[in-house]
């Protein structure tokens, strides 16, 4: 349950972050409409009503878009997202139909950063986490991953620096393997439990793979080897298996 609550808040924080910073890299643009009428809807689904019509010969300005949405300011300072199937029979200020850019795989293989949220198993515990990577080459990323896990009677926050290495980008199910190390802290939530809080350097490998999907967005699962160097006992070795999304710009 607590796995399926994290996913869904991911969904709208990634939503958020892919309507905001993808688009954010075009520009406003105007063109005009040429179709009888444009609808207008009060969101970005057809499920949200139509509340105004753009008529023919009219301008309208886009601001940015969302999935098949884009969000539009018309002659008349109103604001609404039109579908589109619509917005594909606008024209230019050269009179030529707008064209939009649509984003392949080949922006994939050459996209910087990357950010996305992953959950699973970290030893029997809940485990999720979030990571941005920024690609160094086209082989090679740098990676920052913030983890929450949590046990029946702890839980444990986690901070990582890795690197990842994709001998094949270009694959459509592309390999890669993880170096790490990292702080690990421990605070107990159970007076049963006989251990105190606790922080703990560590360090990992690891190797998982990546699948482009569509869009902006990009499946990944891993597998790692924790080795947790604690100060009074013998070193701790976890494995983990984590899986989710991310989207790329």
């Amino acid at each position: 349950m607590k796995v399926m609550r994290f996913y869904t808040l991911i969904f709208i924080v990634l939503n958020v972050l892919f309507t905001n910073i993808v688009f954010a890299e075009e520009q406003l643009q105007e063109v005009q409409v040429a179709d009888p009428f444009l609808e207008v809807h009060t969101g970005a689904a057809a499920s949200f009503p139509i509340f105004y019509v753009v008529k023919r010969g009219d301008w309208i300005t886009i601001k940015k878009q969302r999935t098949e949405w884009y969000k539009i300011v018309s002659q008349k300072k109103i604001e609404g997202w039109v579908h589109r199937s619509q917005m594909a029979e606008t024209l230019t200020h050269t009179g030529e139909k707008m064209q939009f850019k649509d984003i392949t795989r080949e922006n994939y293989l050459e996209h910087k950063w990357e950010t996305g949220a992953i959950g699973g198993d970290f030893q029997g515990s809940s485990m999720m986490t979030l990571y941005t990577d920024f690609q160094l080459t086209n082989n090679l990323a740098a990676e920052v991953a913030l983890s929450q896990i949590l046990g029946n009677y702890s839980s444990r926050n986690m901070l990582n620096i890795q690197l990842l290495h994709q001998p094949f980008p270009d694959w459509k199910i592309s390999p890669y393997f993880l170096l790490g190390t990292g702080l690990i802290k421990t605070s107990v939530r159970s007076t049963l439990a006989q251990l105190d809080d606790d922080t703990d350097w560590l360090s990992h490998y690891g190797f998982g793979f990546k699948m482009y999907l569509t869009r902006r967005f990009v499946l990944r699962a891993d597998y790692k080897r924790h080795i947790i160097f604690q100060s009074r006992d013998a070193n701790e070795v976890i494995r983990s298996w984590q899986f989710g999304f991310a989207f790329f710009y």
